[in-house]
């Protein structure tokens, strides 16, 4: 390992990092960053009870006192773990380069693509084992590419489950590539949509269709074969889809689904985000190492509804 002398925060890498996005991914949009000072702290679930959809009598007579109303916090915890890799750009290949900065700025998405691949993949694994989240799990004529089911009236079904127990209506409806795929072919959405546009329907046509927001498709894939063996490329959402509540915008005391807190004070880190070089004279390289501080957690399992198995 390097001294920490020999450590160069690079500002203009990080700015790769931050600025880099592969449209497959959505953790972020799904578990929008939350910035927090502190590494290690707590944040307030924000009215637990509803205080504030409760009736209450206002009136208040001369001279009295108005009745006071307050609402309860409950809290949790979170941690900002550093979520790092590091890669190694040997001299012979920096001196084949063309131009010689390029690998520095491949190593850095490269990096930043697999750190964010874990990050979706543990989104992905909370949802689907949270007891919590209520939902469905679909078979043989329920599941949506079945010619007799009807996702439309499935979809209805989780928002009014959302709204019963959030008093928001969900605004973003996940349907991963195997799902949109027979979703958007579907007889009865096709049907449905005979009158009003022609052709196949887009993510935006859907999200009118479904009175969402936004139809959000996850493409991000996983090789889940071990090094050395054949590729064994899957979906990371696989067939499931979910309908969420997510804020426009994120606040520690606002209903929202998911939350990742973010140390953006991280030393030397742009929005939690970190990529440090630095030289290894004895392997005749340059190290890069890419590091985001995080920690992506459901923080209201209830405000969103989750279909397993939702196609076949």
């Amino acid at each position: 390992m390097p001294e920490v002398s020999q450590v160069h925060v690079n500002v203009a890498l990080t700015n790769v990092s931050v600025g880099y996005r592969n449209p497959a991914f959505i953790s972020d949009i799904i578990a929008p960053p939350v910035s927090v000072r502190k590494q290690q702290d707590r944040y307030y679930i924000y009215d637990a009870e509803r205080e504030s959809f409760r009736a209450t009598n206002d009136q208040r007579a001369p001279g009295a006192e108005a009745n006071e109303v307050d609402f309860a916090l409950s809290t949790d915890s979170y941690y900002r773990a550093d979520h790092a890799l590091v890669s190694v750009i040997p001299d012979e290949e920096r001196e084949n380069a063309d131009p010689a900065i390029q690998p520095d700025i491949d190593r850095t998405e490269f990096l930043s693509d697999k750190i964010d691949l874990n990050k979706e993949i543990d989104l992905v694994a909370q949802m689907t084992s949270n007891g919590d989240i209520p939902g469905a799990t679909l078979a043989g004529v329920t599941q949506w590419s079945h010619a007799d089911a009807n996702p439309l009236t499935a979809i209805e079904t989780g928002k009014d489950a959302v709204a019963e127990k959030i008093q928001i209506m969900p605004n973003v409806l996940i349907l991963p590539q195997e799902v949109y795929a027979q979703v958007r072919v579907h007889p009865k959405v096709l049907e449905a949509l005979q009158y009003s546009t022609g052709g196949i329907p887009t993510p935006a046509i859907l999200a009118t269709l479904f009175d969402v927001d936004q139809v959000l498709v996850p493409r991000a894939v996983k090789n889940t074969s071990l090094p050395g063996n054949t590729a064994s490329m899957q979906y990371v959402w696989g067939k499931n889809a979910v309908l969420a509540y997510i804020p426009r915008r994120a606040a520690l005391k606002t209903v929202a689904f998911a939350y990742s807190f973010t140390w953006t004070l991280a030393p030397g880190s742009v929005n939690g985000r970190l990529v440090e070089t630095w030289r290894e004279h004895g392997r005749k390289s340059d190290i890069v190492r890419v590091q985001r501080y995080y920690d992506q957690k459901i923080v209201a399992p209830e405000a969103a509804y989750l279909w397993k198995a939702a196609v076949a």
